[in-house]
């Protein structure tokens, strides 16, 4: 009876271990693959979490769009970054100079237009390359996109 009870004990780890197994792998499948859609989505920036809801076919015109600007993407956002640090940097300054920080939020928002042309650009290059299904799924992304940031400016503007 001892010796049927361990054999019971025994067989029951083993599928205990190899449920385990499975259910790990099965989560770690799922972080993995998610963790790949983050990744390609913030890499490829707000148009690329947009596209990210098109079917492949989409997704790889888009993508190469991005590809082909990145570069250029980069360093506006990094000139944007930097002349906006700065204007905020002109604020504390002592002795506050009004011309000064007067020009460095010029230059701020001549770097953010700067950005949104190219940023409009780049969407308009990716709708041109897209199927009409492909921009139609695109364009609703982009609605939903709008919905949820104009919701969260009236619950922010509500407090």
């Amino acid at each position: 009876m001892a010796f049927l009870g361990s054999r019971w004990i025994g067989w029951a780890l083993i599928l205990s271990l190899a449920l385990n197994l499975f259910l790990g792998a099965v989560v770690g499948m799922r972080y993995w693959r998610e963790h790949q859609r983050v990744s390609e989505r913030s890499t490829m920036g707000p148009i690329g979490r947009i596209a990210a809801g098109l079917p492949e076919s989409g997704r790889e015109k888009v993508r190469a769009v991005m590809e082909g600007r990145q570069a250029q993407i980069r360093e506006q956002s990094r000139e944007f970054r930097r002349a906006r640090s700065e204007a905020m940097q002109t604020l504390a300054a002592e002795p506050f100079d009004r011309a000064r920080a007067d020009a460095a939020f010029v230059e701020a928002r001549r770097r953010a237009n700067a950005m949104s042309e190219l940023m409009q650009s780049t969407m308009i290059e990716a709708s041109a390359r897209l199927s009409p299904e492909e921009r139609k799924a695109f364009r609703e992304r982009m609605a939903e996109r709008e919905r949820r940031w104009a919701e969260r400016m009236r619950e922010r503007d509500s407090r």
